[in-house]
């Protein structure tokens, strides 16, 4: 089915298009809140703006995602996907949108519409059967992140999606079958846009609404559906290869979907033994949509990425990979578009990534490859991962180091001090590296920090240095995170030298109670978008233990009065789930209220 005539397509009235924990939407549901909310947009005032009315578009399961955005096109809108809800991005954004359409009434206050529940359609009829949308009308604008960690602005018009839509079908589409649809990507970026929402749509396949990050919590849901495929990132696909018995969704799983990075080797052939079946590698970019995939099966060219159906892929003079294809939006379509990675081309018109051209800094004069050095450190025996940052411009310029450590590697750090650490791979870099390049300091992490898209964020790897030299931490490192109208859920991991652990105790270090309802409330004034004035603290419990380097979540969930909020920190595991903190926390009215 075309994106521009799916809601005039004839699909049966009670087709499944989207399931959740307890609710299943059918087409005609879907339909009719899209038309309930098409109603709510249209008894708004109408700005006029070049291209239609701009809104920001950010829910919290991709189901409200979906009515939202074909809301947006059949009222003639273009929706404006935010990287993230920070409140420094949504700033920037605010001034050039009509409102948001949200399930966070905090996201513009004042100017969001809730996508299942719009308000103003109470007192509207719902329109008539919905027209068809027209090919070249501007439908989102997307951001980029680039290697400084500044986004700009790529809008698509709604050909460039209905085209990769038709493309993914023709060549994955059998493959998919009737599988029902599970996603960690997030549908605010190009990849989770298509995968997660369009694809299934156009194609009729169901998707889950809600995004299950952990894999204790994925896993068992979609055993229950006999038939799936995944559409998930790296950063994801890491944490999956190490649940046990995953080799039970052999059978189970037709598919998993990949994009935002290169999958590594070792993830890459756990998944292929345990399910039988490659992850399906998609290499793209938001100017250029989907640009070629790969399937790493052991043996000689396993890195090798084939373009798509309909794209072209050539080498620049200066390496980087210059792309022909329907889907690409930043260029007049007869025109090619340089991306920022450099190829090496096959004979049979493959290609082979090599690093990024756009990720050479100077210092001191002297000319560095962050890649090369990045996979210097990894080859030590103390690092895990590794990840630089330029810090500093012109004759100040200097690169910061970000380290994961291997389990060798943190022995040494309880063994040494940091700085002898840093010092020995700081040596070890002098083998192959002038002097002057080398970083000046040295972050110590349990993992490198990721935005939505599963990359690693240049801007919170700077953020790390930002920090005092030698202050340890006060909080968790942040993982991933969910977020809807009342309720606030981070994936979350204790830091190992947390400022907190010192005295508490002496040769088995445990989080004190005191700082897990701390960071309780922290997660709420993120929630509340403001310090929460508590009043008592009710049913307060602390059942396990939580350690330097646990892995765990943190709610926290708003009353439906808005009194109170709850809040809980655990970890699903295959035994079961561990609980470490519970507890009801009760607000302070303000004076005068009711």
């Amino acid at each position: 089915m075309s994106l521009t005539t799916l809601l005039r397509s004839g699909r049966p009235a009670r087709s499944l298009v989207a399931f959740a924990q307890d609710t299943r939407f059918s087409f005609e549901r879907f339909d009719a809140h899209v038309r309930a909310l098409v109603a709510a947009l249209g008894s708004r005032p109408r700005e006029a703006r070049a291209g239609g009315e701009r809104w920001l578009l950010q829910t919290g399961d991709s189901y409200s995602f979906a009515v939202g955005l074909f809301a947006l096109w059949h009222h003639g809108g273009v929706a404006v996907l935010p990287p993230n809800a920070a409140p420094g991005t949504l700033e920037r954004l605010a001034a050039d949108v009509v409102g948001a359409i949200s399930d966070r009434s905090d996201l513009l206050p004042g100017r969001v519409l809730h996508p299942l529940r719009p308000g103003a359609a109470n007192a509207q009829p719902l329109p008539p059967l919905l027209g068809t949308l027209s090919p070249s009308q501007p439908a989102v604008e997307l951001f980029t992140s680039g290697t400084t960690g500044e986004s700009k602005g790529v809008e698509k018009v709604l050909r460039h999606l209905d085209d990769e839509v038709k493309v993914l079908e023709a060549r994955f589409g059998a493959l998919c079958g009737d599988a029902w649809v599970f996603a960690t990507a997030s549908p605010q970026h190009l990849y989770g846009l298509l995968f997660r929402v369009l694809w299934p749509l156009a194609s009729a396949r169901p998707f889950r609404a809600e995004t299950y990050l952990h894999p204790a919590e994925l896993v068992p849901r979609m055993m229950q559906t006999s038939d799936c495929v995944l559409v998930g990132t790296p950063a994801h696909l890491r944490r999956l290869r190490e649940m046990p018995g995953l080799e039970k969704l052999r059978g189970v799983c037709r598919a998993i979907f990949s994009s935002g990075g290169p999958l590594d080797e070792q993830t890459a052939d756990v998944l292929t033994e345990a399910l039988g079946r490659a992850p399906i590698e998609i290499f793209g970019s938001t100017e250029t949509g989907g640009v070629a995939m790969r399937e790493q099966f052991p043996g000689p060219g396993r890195l090798a990425f084939t373009p798509l159906p309909g794209v072209e892929v050539e080498r620049s003079p200066d390496g980087r990979a210059r792309v022909r294809s329907p889907f690409v939006s930043a260029v007049p379509a007869e025109a090619s578009f340089t991306m920022g990675d450099k190829i090496a081309l096959e004979p049979d018109g493959r290609f082979l990534l090599e690093g990024r051209a756009d990720r050479v800094v100077k210092i001191g004069e002297k000319r560095l490859s962050l890649p090369d050095m990045e996979q210097a450190l990894r080859c030590h025996r103390w690092v895990s991962e590794a990840a630089l940052v330029p810090l500093g411009k012109g004759p100040d310029a200097r690169v910061g180091a970000v380290i994961v450590p291997s389990e060798e590697g943190r022995s040494a750090l309880a063994r040494e001090s940091r700085r002898a650490v840093s010092l020995a791979l700081g040596a070890s870099l002098e083998l192959d590296f002038d002097r002057v390049l080398l970083p000046r300091a040295y972050r110590y992490v349990d993992a490198l920090p990721q935005d939505e898209r599963g990359k690693v964020s240049p801007a919170a790897l700077g953020e790390l240095f930002a920090k005092g030299e030698e202050a340890p931490p006060t909080e968790p490192e942040l993982v991933d995170e969910q977020r809807s109208g009342r309720r606030l859920e981070r994936a979350l991991r204790v830091p190992a030298d947390l400022a907190f652990l010192e005295g508490h105790f002496p040769r088995f270090p445990v989080v004190p109670g005191v700082v897990q309802l701390r960071w309780a409330l922290r997660l709420a004034a993120e929630l509340l978008g403001h310090e929460p004035q508590v009043a008592g603290v009710e049913a307060l419990k602390f059942r396990e233990l939580l350690r330097p380097g646990d892995a765990f979540r943190a709610a926290v969930e708003l009353s439906a009065s808005g009194e109170a909020f709850e809040f809980r920190l655990w970890r699903e595991e295959p035994r079961g789930t561990r609980v470490f903190s519970t507890g009801r926390c009760v607000l302070r009215r303000e004076p005068g209220g009711a």
